[in-house]
């Protein structure tokens, strides 16, 4: 059990003892009661150690001072045997109600900023109506009704003025502090207790003329005491004292109760006394009540007068948070539309963005009886302007662009960005004619030239249309219009192509194989299958190409059909590589026994990939076939964005490891030759186109050119497709020195071609003509 409880229920106790003692043993534990007290206020200060000491400091003093009247009044009564004192005798009681007055004063920190005279309206309140009945009850039977027991009234009106001091500090102590720990309440309540043992006091000495409740008002004073002493033992009295004022503008329910009942207290009294009082003891009985009742009104006012201008200041204080709010719901609204903007509008050009027209696109197909029009467009060669002058350039273009489709869009309509270069064009209530006719402005607007940062360039755009209606769903009509511009693209892009049922098949079966690619990758499904490629002069074998074949589901599929698709979904780069290495393995023998090298055809894919150029020494490596052995061919298109720089490095490290390169499909490609002065090119491959056919003088020419910018740079030149022996002899007419095609051999498993190799000895002289025929 706690100390401070242990000393409560003590003192407590003896305080229920001591008011059936004699006058003597009464005084003797008034005075031990007093000293427990002061030396347990002391301890308390010393263990806890409050940030306010000088409270606690005023509390001791002043049980010291009624410890000290207490002897005095003992002594007096042993020498006289009565309880009247002299007047200076009453000095130290005197100062110990001063000193607790000065405790409560200090126990609450003013607030500087609030004035003076507002702190005690409240506590004012409350001690003008306890005054009235004071006046009444108390002080003015003292004064005028004179007693020869009742001692002198001057003493016993400043007892009571002190009182009330005491009355109104208690109040602002109890009313304005800003902790209600333990130790405020119990310092509070001893306080009001003293209070209460001097009214008990002075109401049985003013109406009897005699001390008669001595006994009661003694047991009071020891119960105040022992509350102060056990205030001061408990912890919480170490934050009780020196808080900061708290400003309570707005009255509780509970005090304004309080104060109703206080401001009757005065008109009350005043009326009891001329109904029931006859004759009236003096004047002064009821004039002091009316003046107090007066001064109770004052400080109501006063206190109503804070009230009202807490009241104005909060109303303007709202009206400033009301029109504040008011700017910031304005500016909440406008940040709002400003980040919806955001939300569906693209940052460069200002455009819809895919948010916006997926939204339109659900709107517009609420209408279940309209039909609508979607234009999807991309640009053709924006890549090669980023590439060229970089993405600012880019970036101006992209909103050239814009700028242009806008005239093209009625204000019904809605164009948006999708991303990169590609752009749509939304048309509500549209029919295929005008969807049609906007798709051919499109690609006329965008196909004239565009003056960007003091440059001209030009841009073409493939454009996707679809006319669609309800049920279809927005993600069905992108993908649709999408398939729309896959074609025109497909096409030969800058043209415009109109989504038909059969793109949506042919993207479904395109699905299907790219998924059938990767299990037969996962499986190694494929084979590799070659063709030899012939010295027209000896008919020795010089090289093999190396052609992928793979049956799906037991059927050969052409390479024609299923190698665009690996291409388009980047399974090109696995297959790739596993030719590349079978190839390899394969070539060796054959490389050993004749000399002969195998050529793999690689895609532009491939060469895009980080490191190609290891995975094809990694290759050569693993089947310990030197570089010389490998030739690779590449198309002419890949050639030309190579000459920008893109894969000149990389051909020239395989160049240096004696890998050779072959130009394959040549005399096809749209750009200028220059690329073969600047790019390490070993071989042409004539394109099939430019194989002679007959003895037209026309082709003969093309194909004479060709073996002769060959042999000019130093070149070697292999035609494809010979299938019969007159171009075969034509070519050797050209002196073109190598050929390949069905004439010599068609491709042959790896086994079967080994076996030709052996019984010819690595020669092929050809077929008759009647054996020659199909395609390669």
């Amino acid at each position: 059990m706690a100390g401070w409880r242990w000393y409560a229920g003590l003192g407590l106790g003896a305080v229920a003892a001591g008011g059936f003692l004699p006058v003597l043993a009464r005084q003797g534990l008034y005075t031990l009661i007093g000293v427990a007290a002061a030396i347990a206020v002391t301890a308390g200060v010393r263990r806890f150690r409050p940030a306010e000491r000088r409270s606690w400091a005023y509390f001791a003093a002043g049980l010291w001072c009624s410890v000290g009247a207490a002897v005095v009044y003992a002594v007096q009564y042993t020498i006289t045997g009565h309880s009247t004192t002299p007047g200076w005798k009453d000095l130290p009681y005197l100062a110990s109600y001063v000193c607790m007055a000065l405790g409560t004063l200090r126990w609450v920190r003013p607030d500087p900023a609030r004035p003076r005279a507002e702190r005690f309206i409240d506590s004012g309140i409350v001690a003008s109506g306890v005054a009235v009945l004071a006046w009444t009850f108390i002080v003015h039977p003292l004064l005028f009704v004179r007693h020869a027991d009742a001692g002198p009234a001057i003493s016993h009106v400043t007892y009571i003025s002190i009182d009330l001091a005491l009355v109104v500090l208690t109040a602002r102590m109890m009313f304005t502090a800003s902790v209600r720990s333990p130790a405020h309440a119990l310092v509070s309540s001893a306080i009001t207790t003293v209070i209460a043992g001097d009214v008990v006091y002075y109401a049985a000495l003013a109406w009897t003329g005699r001390p008669g409740g001595d006994s009661a008002s003694t047991s009071l004073y020891l119960c105040a005491y022992t509350l102060i002493g056990t205030a001061a033992l408990h912890p919480s009295m170490a934050a009780a004292a020196g808080r900061p004022e708290r400003s309570q503008l707005v009255i509780p329910r509970h005090r304004v109760w309080l104060y109703s009942v206080l401001a009757l207290v005065g008109p009350v009294v005043v009326i009891a006394m001329l109904l029931a009082v006859r004759p009236l003891p003096s004047r002064w009985w009821v004039l002091v009540p009316l003046a107090t009742s007066v001064v109770t009104s004052i400080l109501l006012i006063a206190r109503l007068s804070q009230l009202v201008r807490f009241a104005n200041r909060r109303v303007a204080e709202l009206d400033a948070h009301a029109v504040a709010l008011g700017e910031a719901l304005r500016e909440q609204d406008a940040l709002r539309q400003q980040l919806t903007h955001r939300a569906l509008h693209d940052a460069l050009t200002g455009l819809g963005n895919r948010a916006l027209l997926q939204e339109r696109l659900e709107h517009s197909l609420t209408r279940t009886h309209a039909t609508h029009g979607l234009l999807l467009l991309d640009l053709d060669g924006f890549k090669d302007v980023n590439d060229s002058y970089g993405h600012p350039t880019g970036d101006a273009l992209l909103i050239e662009v814009a700028a242009r489709l806008v005239g093209v869009v009625a204000a019904s309509d809605t164009l948006a960005r999708l991303g990169g270069d590609e752009f749509a064009i939304l048309m509500e209530d549209a029919d295929a004619a005008r969807v049609t006719a906007a798709g051919r402005q499109v690609i006329d607007d965008i196909g004239q030239p565009f003056l960007v940062h003091e440059r001209e360039l030009s841009v073409t755009a493939s454009v996707g249309s679809l006319l669609f209606a309800a049920p279809t769903t927005p993600s069905e009509a992108l993908r649709n219009a999408d398939l729309a511009l896959y074609a025109a693209k497909e096409a030969g892009k800058n043209r415009l192509a109109a989504y038909e049922e059969r793109l949506a098949v042919e993207r479904t079966e395109h699905m299907r194989i790219a998924a059938d690619l990767r299990r037969a990758i996962a499986n190694a499904e494929f084979t590799v299958n070659y063709q030899p490629v012939v010295d027209l002069a000896t008919g020795r074998v010089t090289a093999v190409e190396a052609l992928l074949r793979w049956s799906r589901g037991g059927v050969a599929v052409p390479p024609l059909e299923f190698v665009p698709i690996a291409e388009q979904y980047g399974l090109i780069v696995p297959i790739g590589a596993w030719v590349l290495r079978q190839a390899c393995r394969d070539a060796r023998a054959w490389y050993d026994r004749f000399g002969i090298s195998v050529t793999v055809n690689v895609s532009g894919r491939q060469l895009r990939e980080a490191d190609f150029a290891g995975t094809v020494i990694a290759a050569l490596d693993a089947a310990g076939l030197p570089g010389a052995a490998l030739i690779l061919e590449i198309t002419e298109t890949v050639l030309v964005s190579a000459e920008a720089g893109d894969v000149t490095e990389l051909l020239f490290r395989l160049r240096s490891e004696g890998v050779r390169i072959a130009v394959d499909d040549f005399g096809t490609g749209y750009s200028s030759l220059s690329y073969l002065r600047h790019l390490p090119v070993d071989i042409l491959k004539i394109d099939r186109a430019f194989t002679p056919g007959g003895e037209v003088a026309e082709e003969l020419a093309f194909t004479r050119a060709i073996v002769e910018l060959g042999n000019s740079l130093h070149l070697s030149s292999i035609a494809e497709a010979v299938e019969t022996p007159e171009q075969a002899e034509r070519l050797r007419q050209l002196d073109c020195p190598q050929a390949q095609g069905y004439h010599f051999s068609r491709p042959l498993p790896a086994a079967d071609l080994d076996a030709v190799l052996t019984e010819s000895g690595g020669v092929l002289r050809g077929t008759t003509p009647s054996a020659a025929a199909g395609a390669p």
